[in-house]
C-alpha cells in the first residue's frame, strides 16, 4: 500500500475523519482479475432467480423482525425516503449473493408498495423519493418578490396594491361566460323579431 507523503509539521487528522482517510489506498485496476473466482457471494449462483420468491422471502423477514420493522418504521418518521431504504435492501442482498442485478432492480418497486403500505397503517408521513441535491429546485416566492421590488418596482407596487384590496363578494364578481354559453332569452327574442333579408337562409 502506498503511503502518501506528509508535510513537515502538518497535524495529524482524526482517526475516521474523511481528512485521515489516504488518496492512494484503493485497488489497482485490474486486481479483481488476479483474485481466486467465486471468492465473493455474488459472483457465485444465486439464491433467488424469482422476483415472487425474492419479494416474498424479503417481506416475510421483515414481518417475522419485530424489532427489525420498527427500526424501518423509524428510519421513515425520521425523513429517511423508502427508495433509500430500498435500494440499501437490494444491494445488500445482491452482495449477499441472495439476487442477481436484475432482480435486485425489479423487486424495488414491490418492496416501495409495501413499505407505503406499513407507513399508511402507522399513520407515518413517508417521503417516497430521494431529493436531487444537484436539481435546481427554482426560485422561492420570497425571493421573487425580492428580486421583482429591486428589478420591477412598478410591477411590485401593483401587486402589493392587489393584494392590499378587500375581496370581492359573490355578488359583485361578473358570471363567468364560456365559449358555449348561450344568450339571454329577450336576445334571442329579438334576432327571431328582425325582419329576414331577401334571399337570405335560402339554399
Amino acid at each position: 500500500m502506498l503511503l502518501k507523503p506528509k508535510k513537515e509539521g502538518s497535524v495529524k487528522a482524526p482517526e475516521g475523519s474523511v481528512e485521515s482517510l489516504d488518496a492512494f489506498d484503493h485497488p489497482i485496476p485490474g486486481q479483481s482479475l488476479t483474485d481466486e473466482p467465486g471468492k465473493w457471494a455474488f459472483e457465485r449462483p444465486p439464491q433467488f432467480s424469482d422476483v415472487d420468491e425474492a419479494v416474498a422471502f424479503v417481506i416475510s423477514k421483515i414481518e417475522n423482525d419485530v424489532e427489525g420493522k420498527q427500526e424501518f418504521e423509524k428510519h421513515m418518521m425520521a425523513g429517511m425516503p423508502i427508495e433509500s431504504i430500498v435500494n440499501t435492501i437490494s444491494f445488500a442482498g445482491f452482495s449477499d449473493g441472495q439476487w442477481n442485478p436484475d432482480v435486485a432492480e425489479i423487486i424495488k418497486l414491490p418492496l416501495s408498495a409495501y413499505f407505503l403500505m406499513v407507513a399508511e397503517e402507522g399513520n407515518i408521513p413517508a417521503i417516497m423519493f430521494n431529493q436531487d441535491p444537484n436539481k435546481d429546485q427554482g426560485l422561492s416566492d420570497d425571493a421573487v418578490m425580492a428580486s421583482m421590488q429591486e428589478g420591477n418596482p412598478e410591477a411590485y407596487a401593483h401587486l402589493q396594491q392587489q393584494a392590499a384590496m378587500p375581496p370581492m363578494e359573490e355578488e359583485q364578481m361578473m358570471p363567468e361566460e364560456g365559449f358555449l354559453s348561450m344568450a339571454p332569452e329577450e336576445d334571442l327574442m329579438e334576432l327571431e323579431q328582425q325582419p329576414m333579408i331577401e334571399g337570405e337562409g335560402m339554399i
